[in-house]
């Protein structure tokens, strides 16, 4: 009623019921520790969802295809960007990756439903789906998802056509009331977003999305080699079900169209403009569907081709090819220090910096925590260089006024004094 909607109900629930800033009164170990267990589950449901969906997909029975294809993806989504906001709890993780993971699995129960056709998979089918579309940044791809696969791909899987539109409906509806919610208006009032035009948000929103792929394509050579690899694997390993082309093309464009959506309801919500800061938070749902969607339709893309030549290829021969790909593409990525763009690096080459940044607002925090009720904190400091690994809390040098009690809305500084009961917070850096 008075905020989000795009974030979703039922995310909005988990961070009110389960935050652990509760749990932890916000101890920094403590809740850094909690965030690493957090985001691993949901690291392990995305994994186990993306498994899944090439399973079912592709039919294929081989474990260890699985578990090369699942480890080729984990690659593609934790090697490129780092989305710093999306493993803080409030920010990012219940409405950006834990909504993530339901999309996932929701597309996952989909086909395990269609394999199988129990109702308690019907049912679970439902239920996960209208959870993802609670968040409208999923609603197009869990939809999307649903339809390619119920009324193109299994269209005479024996389903009368109320029962296949029913699952549907219901993510439709689920949509709907997200949409609708006052609190996506109040939201936008109070960012001054009433005024936005959406047909200025398409154009940004497009250019957003070439220039991403442009960019992730000229420094990330990594990403070209993955997908490469993926599709070597689906003309290797290949599928168990014929594939048609125009249904893999099809995909393609939901998978572009879905990530579409998501950015397009951020940049509209918040009247983005082409050279505006894009929170990473945002990305990290355009990504992960591209990489994902996208490496599906390059496997199937893959299979197709295997379908069409009918020539069952040596295992030694993939592998040796294989090596070959990798050892060209190592040798290039080595080149001029491109390896330095992968995250897990850059994380390493930043580590006394990371170590740093947190002991520097950790003591601020203290400073504030430490403070007499009602006090007017001034906090005067040095500043550390900035690092995208370290999510920063935003305490500014500008006077705000003590919130209310029945204040709905505030800034940084004004919650932290209400957080921790004090008058004001104003922090100096230079």
């Amino acid at each position: 009623m008075n905020s989000f909607g795009n974030s979703g109900i039922f995310a909005i629930a988990i961070q009110v019921l389960f935050n652990p800033l509760y749990l932890f009164d916000n101890v920094g170990h403590s809740f850094g520790i909690c965030m690493i267990i957090v985001n691993t589950i949901i690291m392990t449901g995305i994994l186990w969802a993306v498994r899944t969906l090439f399973k079912y997909i592709f039919q294929i029975n081989s474990q260890v295809a699985l578990d090369i294809i699942t480890f080729l993806v984990a690659l593609l989504v934790t090697t490129s960007y780092y989305y710093s906001d999306v493993y803080n709890w409030w920010s990012g993780t219940p409405g950006y990756s834990g909504m993530m993971m339901m999309c996932l699995v929701s597309c996952a129960a989909m086909l395990r439903y269609n394999a199988d056709k129990t109702k308690k998979r019907y049912i679970a089918m439902i239920v996960l789906g209208m959870i993802a579309c609670t968040s409208m940044m999923y609603c197009v791809a869990v939809g999307a998802f649903y339809v390619v696969y119920t009324f193109i791909v299994y269209l005479h899987n024996g389903d009368r056509i109320g029962k296949k539109l029913l699952p549907l409906g219901m993510y439709i509806l689920s949509g709907v009331l997200m949409v609708i919610a006052p609190g996506n208006y109040t939201r936008m009032s109070n960012e001054e977003s009433t005024d936005a035009s959406l047909f200025n948000a398409v154009i940004v929103t497009g250019y957003r999305i070439i220039t991403r792929l442009t960019t992730t394509i000229q420094t990330k050579p990594w990403v070209v080699a993955i997908m490469l690899l993926i599709l070597l694997l689906g003309i290797f390993v290949g599928s168990n079900r014929k594939h048609n082309l125009l249904v893999i093309i099809f995909g393609a464009v939901c998978t572009i169209v879905a990530a579409f959506s998501g950015l397009l309801l951020y940049v509209y919500g918040s009247n983005k403009t082409i050279d505006a800061e894009f929170t990473p938070r945002v990305y990290y749902v355009e990504d992960y569907m591209v990489f994902i969607g996208m490496a599906i339709a390059i496997y199937a893309f893959g299979s197709w081709i295997k379908q069409i030549i009918g020539v069952q290829i040596n295992t030694m021969v993939a592998a040796g090819v294989s090596v070959i790909v990798v050892l060209l593409f190592a040798a290039y990525i080595m080149t001029g220090g491109r390896y330095a763009g992968v995250i897990q690096v850059d994380i390493l080459a930043h580590a006394d910096l990371i170590k740093e940044s947190w002991v520097f607002w950790d003591e601020i925090l203290q400073e504030v925590e430490s403070a007499e009720d009602g006090a007017e904190i001034v906090i005067n400091k040095e500043n550390v260089d900035w690092c995208q690994y370290s999510y920063y809390v935003s305490l500014d040098e500008i006077p705000r006024e003590t919130l209310t009690e029945d204040a709905k809305y505030g800034n940084c500084n004004q919650c932290a004094s209400k957080y921790y009961g004090v008058d004001s917070i104003i922090v100096n850096l230079y």
